[in-house]
């Protein structure tokens, strides 16, 4: 069985595909300039009291994997990657990911196809695995 297959689809799928990209896109983007953390301050005064919105660095003391991403991505955004890197380690590698894989649905959509996923045991170790070396590295050389 393989992890990664394409499929045709329908006109309607292709472009739904397409919307909930442009939705993701969107939401990212959004959530990168309005930046959360004065709103969560201010409801939540005695949780969030570091630089951080992350709940997990502010309740427990430990960077969660994703601390910093939005820094991150501000400044891969810029084409700054050294900071990048500075706030997220694994950024550059992960928001490079993230946009080839990306183009790859919307391209696919445009010929109305799509990525389909086959996970297994196999996937999901590899996953875990994937997510604790980002985690390791964010707690050792991540500045939040």
């Amino acid at each position: 069985m393989r992890f990664l297959t394409i499929e045709k689809i329908s006109l309607k799928e292709a472009r739904n595909l397409r919307w909930i990209l442009l939705g993701f896109f969107c939401f990212g983007l959004i959530s990168v300039i309005f930046y959360p953390l004065d709103l969560l301050k201010l409801i939540f005064p005695s949780v969030f009291r570091n630089e951080s919105a992350c709940i997990m660095l502010n309740v427990f003391g430990i960077p969660c994997p994703f601390c910093g991403m939005s820094h991150a991505f501000y400044e891969f955004i810029n084409l700054n990657f050294v900071k990048s890197i500075y706030y997220n380690p694994s950024s550059v590698i992960f928001f490079s990911f993230l946009g080839i894989f990306s183009l790859s649905i919307f391209v696919l959509s445009l010929y109305k196809y799509k990525l389909s996923f086959n996970f297994n045991s196999k996937t999901l170790l590899t996953s875990i695995l994937v997510l604790l070396v980002i985690w390791i590295l964010n707690v050792f050389f991540g500045h939040h």
